[in-house]
């Protein structure tokens, strides 16, 4: 009887550890998979992000040309006025003076400011 035991404890062990493992393949599958899942989610944040500043910057742009076409719209179309014309030369007129001409000083009585001459 003491075969059987010794030979069923050597035996058994062996046989159990000849079976194929699917706990560790299992294990690595669904750590990949959760990576994936994790770079998927990265992956579509990041290009919901790109998708939102692209759109935001073609709707300001969209809103810079609205804005400026609308200022070129209401802008003054007159222009400037013409240069006015200039006026005729006045006339000249003379006046009739009978008085002499003479110097305002006269030579010999210039003095300078202290009074001397």
């Amino acid at each position: 009887m003491r075969p059987w035991i010794i030979f069923s404890i050597l035996i058994l062990p062996w046989l159990a550890g000849c079976g194929e493992d699917n706990r560790n393949k299992l294990a690595v599958q669904a750590v990949i998979e959760e990576e994936v899942a994790l770079r998927v989610k990265n992956y579509r944040q990041t290009r919901m992000l790109r998708c939102y500043e692209k759109a935001l910057e073609e709707a300001s742009h969209l809103a810079d040309s609205i804005l400026i076409l609308e200022a070129r719209l209401e802008r003054d179309t007159l222009g400037k006025p013409p240069k006015p014309e200039k006026p005729e030369r006045p006339e000249i007129k003379t006046l009739l003076d009978s008085t002499p001409i003479r110097p305002l000083l006269e030579k010999g009585t210039r003095k300078d400011s202290l009074g001397k001459k």
